[in-house]
């Protein structure tokens, strides 16, 4: 299942373009903005957001976000926020753990302490979270978390989507890992792009989230099936240097025909695009066998 990550400050409404399942929220940034907070907490997150009873509302914790703004989240406080929020799933506050981290043992104790009293306490489905970690660590984990139905993988997205050396190798063979010892749902933090959604779930995943149909968008590129992003604005290319080609826009354009957009609205606009990009991915997520995926 695709689960598709949003901003608080601008959540899409993609379930009026196609069939959407779930969709992930950040706690923290809805807790920062105190007009957004009390009108959730007045209104509940589905009114604010026009979201659907039907489509699943997920919350991360924000925590990482959070840390790198030198803040580090309380439990009480983000058990506060979930309870608030009502959300259907949650996943846990953890402090993320790099595999030699000389900490690791410590924190992973504490991941799974917070991972406890949270799930004694929160009214939504609880998901704690692994972190690449020993192999003695990894142990630590599944038997910590096993009062838990459903579990999460984390800190593995700059080992597989910006790195290639050994280390992306390291990132998926932590994931096949995890997933020979664990018999519980597990869902890829941040792993749902369209080339890496497809893996996950041949290696038995059943969900995955992203940000990336947005994260495209905004540097003016658009995802096609089985062929990655292409550039079809006039912004600076930094990376990610191929420009759609003729035969390129013509499959394109089939796809935004599909969404009633034209190819100018595609150019011009960060929604559009957007929205283009999250529906290239739920043809991934709904039929990957047409769309192959680059290995590892």
């Amino acid at each position: 299942m695709l689960v598709f990550g949003h901003p608080a400050s601008q959540v899409l409404p993609l379930w009026k373009y196609f069939p959407v399942k779930a969709i992930m929220l950040n706690a923290f940034q809805i807790a920062r903005s105190k007009k957004l907070y009390e009108r959730i907490r007045e209104l509940g997150i589905r009114k604010v957001f026009g979201i659907p009873d039907e489509v699943q509302v997920w919350l991360d914790s924000g925590g990482y976000q959070a840390l790198r703004k030198g803040v580090k989240l309380k439990v009480e406080d983000v058990i506060k926020w979930y309870n608030e929020m009502k959300a259907d799933y949650c996943i846990a506050l953890d402090s993320p753990v790099a595999p030699n981290d000389p900490k690791a043992e410590k924190k992973v104790k504490e991941n799974i302490r917070n991972a406890k009293e949270m799930y004694r306490k929160v009214e939504c489905e609880l998901l704690p979270v692994y972190h690449p970690v020993s192999e003695d660590l990894l142990w630590e984990y599944y038997q910590g978390y096993s009062f838990a139905k459903m579990k999460a993988v984390g800190g593995l997205i700059p080992r597989i989507l910006t790195q290639r050396n050994a280390s992306r190798k390291e990132g998926w063979d932590f994931l096949a890992r995890v997933r020979e010892i664990e018999s519980s749902w597990l869902h890829a933090l941040g792993l749902g792009s369209p080339t890496t959604y497809p893996k996950l779930m041949a290696m038995g995943y059943q969900s995955a989230d992203t940000q990336t149909w947005r994260h495209k968008a905004a540097y003016g590129k658009i995802v096609l099936p089985g062929k990655g992003e292409r550039h079809i604005t006039g912004k600076e290319i930094r990376f990610g240097r191929r420009k759609i080609s003729e035969d390129e826009k013509v499959e394109a354009m089939r796809i935004a025909k599909m969404l009633n957009m034209n190819w100018n609205q595609l150019v011009k606009d960060f929604r559009a695009r957007a929205i283009f990009n999250a529906y290239v991915l739920h043809l991934v997520s709904t039929s990957p066998a047409p769309f192959p995926f680059r290995a590892a």
